[in-house]
């Protein structure tokens, strides 16, 4: 085998840091955006937050950089980025000899004063600072903000356990199976489970204040229940099974349950004095639920000995209890959307006027401090740790300000050219979007697919006909018997109007949807009309029927 070196000249393209940093906040909705802002503002000292007045000024100055990147439609993101990164690293740090401040040359960086004398423009000869809050009782001035403690299902739930009339054992129990529940109010975990789980702690429990009383308590791990100075009894399934039905009798009824029969059953066992239609519906529940889940409404007059009027009385009652007693307390708040564009008619209605919101954006701008100190850096006898740290943070400050721009006139093209091509929607309404791909905005803007991809990602808008997600404006096309393409969302709309008109007591199955759409100029198969249905989370017809 022979070694040699040889020379081969190639071309590859790759992205810097900052550039794929970039190209994350392409993709990062209004809220997340703000976080990252100001996870920024947090790690880098050279970043502080400024005012409005700030903002306009800095808008207007910038104005005329910002014009031909708006402009320039055959640039791409990556151009984009590059964009950003050169703005961010034009400034070398370096300084003019008549920027040298008066008195660097004489200052002493392990001097504590002169540190603090650079950084926040103190001057000894004027007696003041920067700092103008004033006087030695700032911390009595300041207001004091009091964020109400909101009380979550959980703690609610917990408390209403404690006025129950149950053994501690049982208490215990029931605050192991209140913890253990999901955010939409069920029990998935087996109680058997959650039972012998229990018990061990019981176990370890009685471990503990054994040994305490022989005098060897340290011996051991610290005990679970330190409230506690008795012995605890283990439970017998059917106490746990007991426990069960107190927790999920609690407020909200129904609370713990396993399946969605257990959970409907509990809330009826709640009411006190239940009517006659109120027994039946726990009748159906109890003894003929796999008859009323298939919607077999002959099997259940014929094995309860019912009547259709009678039957139809609790059906009802159970249509109004709530398959979800969690719904979702449990867990976190539920996110609010925030749009990240609006769209408005001009007053003569003849353009539109299209604004990336951006108003929850903290201002910013450089350090005054810091920028300051940078510059006097290669004046002083500062280590070249020191020096290279603050560039770079200079640099990360001056990249952020710059892509922040730069994210907002890209975000500005991709919704630009969606409005140019989606002008009857945003006129007429919903029932006039037509079909829209990713390539036909890549060829309007000149940007990548992908990067298109990353705008309308997790993206909304703000319109006269309502709020809308991005990729509701992109959809296949379906042509009609004259010849012209319509989106499938219209095909969807029109499968739901017809659903929704339709007589509940003989629903139209997916044949006959297929034929009505077929009079309305609309061809579509039965398979079709299936997939597009159960995509708008529509049962089938014979589970739509009702009484």
């Amino acid at each position: 085998m022979k070694l040699g070196i040889t020379l081969k000249a190639s071309l590859q393209q790759s992205l810097t840091p900052q550039q794929i940093q970039y190209l994350k906040m392409l993709q990062l909705p209004l809220l997340q955006l703000e976080q990252h802002v100001r996870a920024e503002i947090e790690n880098n000292p050279m970043l502080e937050e400024g005012s409005d007045y700030e903002a306009d000024t800095s808008s207007d100055a910038s104005a005329p950089d910002a014009e031909p990147t708006v402009a320039r439609a055959e640039s791409t993101a990556a151009e984009d980025a590059a964009s950003a990164v050169a703005y961010a690293s034009s400034d070398d740090g370096s300084v003019a000899p008549s920027d040298v401040p008066e008195g660097a040359a004489d200052f002493d960086p392990k001097d504590a004063f002169e540190f603090y004398k650079l950084i926040w423009g103190e001057d000894s000869s004027s007696g003041s600072t920067t700092d103008t809050r004033g006087g030695e009782d700032d911390d009595d001035d300041d207001p004091v903000f009091q964020f109400r403690d909101v009380q979550t299902l959980e703690e609610d739930l917990l408390e209403q356990l404690r006025y129950l009339h149950v053994t501690t054992e049982e208490r215990l129990l029931g605050e192991y199976i209140i913890g253990n529940v999901d955010d939409d109010g069920y029990l998935r975990r087996a109680l058997s489970e959650l039972l012998q789980e229990n018990n061990d702690r019981f176990a370890e429990h009685n471990l503990a204040i054994h040994t305490r009383d022989m005098g060897r308590g340290k011996q051991f791990a610290q005990d679970l229940f330190d409230d506690i100075d008795v012995p605890l009894t283990p439970l017998s399934m059917k106490h746990a099974e007991g426990v069960l039905r107190k927790v999920q009798a609690l407020d909200p009824p129904g609370i713990a349950s396993r399946t969605v029969q257990e959970c409907l059953i509990a809330q009826l066992r709640t009411v006190e004095r239940p009517n006659a239609a109120q027994k039946l519906a726990l009748m159906i529940l109890t003894k003929t639920y796999d008859a009323f889940a298939m919607k077999h409404y002959h099997v259940i007059e014929r094995q309860l000995g019912v009547t259709q009027d009678y039957l139809r009385e609790a059906i009802e009652v159970i249509r109004r209890l709530t398959p979800r007693p969690g719904a979702g307390t449990i867990g976190p708040d539920v996110n609010t959307v925030t749009p990240d564009f609006t769209v408005e008619p001009t007053e003569d209605d003849q353009d539109f006027l299209i604004t990336v919101n951006d108003s929850r954006l903290p201002v910013l701008r450089v350090s005054n401090a810091y920028e300051k100190l940078k510059k006097e850096a290669r004046f002083h006898k500062f280590n070249k740790e020191t020096r290279e740290w603050l560039r770079k943070k200079y640099e990360d400050a001056k990249f952020l300000m710059q892509a922040i721009r730069q994210r907002k006139n890209t975000m500005l093209r991709v919704m630009t050219a969606i409005v140019g091509l989606q002008q009857d929607f945003f006129r007429f309404g919903p029932e006039h979007l037509k079909p829209l791909i990713y390539r036909d905005v890549s060829e309007v803007t000149g940007l990548d697919i992908s990067t298109v991809c990353r705008i309308v990602n997790s993206k909304y808008v703000l319109t006269r006909f309502g709020t809308f997600e991005l990729k509701y404006f992109f959809s296949e096309a379906l042509m009609t018997d004259d010849g012209e393409e319509v989106s499938t969302r219209i095909i969807k709309q029109k499968i739901k109007e017809l659903i929704d008109a339709e007589s509940k007591s003989k629903p139209l199955s997916d044949d006959k949807l297929g034929k009505d759409l077929k009079k309305l100029g609309y061809n579509v198969a039965r398979r079709t009309v299936a997939k597009y249905r159960e995509q708008l989370r529509i049962p089938v017809a014979r589970l739509r029927r009702e009484l």
